[in-house]
């Protein structure tokens, strides 16, 4: 595999195989295939990075176009969580909640979009109302993010942890 540093083979599997090294069993380590080479012997090779962009390169896929075999397999990062914590009640966001595009390092690319801070140079109003839409479940984690909306003037939607939603009468909006 060629990438940015010094990243083998050997590496990749250590990074797909998590009981060979669990430091390595976090979300950035899943890999999304975005291209295919095809050589002339007819071998797949897609292109791909890294959830956190540290890595990228060809990876062997078989000799078939859209189905992995050899060194790629599908991974579902995600599930559907249908009961939830202040499911229909307006909420905030707890200081030092991060409200991301995606459930981080679950799809590419992650970005944050805002981030609750304790000053009151924040990049998130504190007295932003929201509604929890859905949740979702991070597979290798198994930490849960909610999917929110603004509900005032602000106009704010995104994925924040669970473990960072208030009540609203909870967050303190001075």
């Amino acid at each position: 595999m060629k990438t940015f540093g010094t990243y083998t083979t050997k590496d990749a599997q250590t990074y797909a195989d998590t009981t060979k090294n669990p430091s390595h069993k976090g979300s950035t380590y899943y890999f999304r295939a975005y291209g295919y080479k095809v050589t002339n012997t007819g071998s797949v090779y897609y292109r791909v990075v890294s959830m956190n962009k540290k890595y990228r390169g060809y990876v062997y896929g078989g000799k078939k176009i859209g189905k992995f075999s050899g060194g790629l397999k599908s991974a579902k990062t995600t599930s559907a969580v249908t009961t939830y914590n202040h499911a229909n009640e307006a909420v905030g966001i707890a200081v030092p909640g991060i409200l991301w595009n995606v459930v981080p390092y679950t799809q590419y690319p992650t970005k944050k979009l805002g981030q609750m801070k304790e000053t009151t140079t924040t990049s998130l109003p504190h007295a932003a109302k929201f509604k929890i839409v859905k949740a979702a479940k991070r597979t290798r984690e198994g930490d849960v993010f909610d999917y929110i909306v603004s509900t005032g003037q602000y106009h704010y939607a995104g994925w924040v942890k669970a473990s960072y939603i208030r009540s609203y009468t909870d967050i303190d909006t001075d």
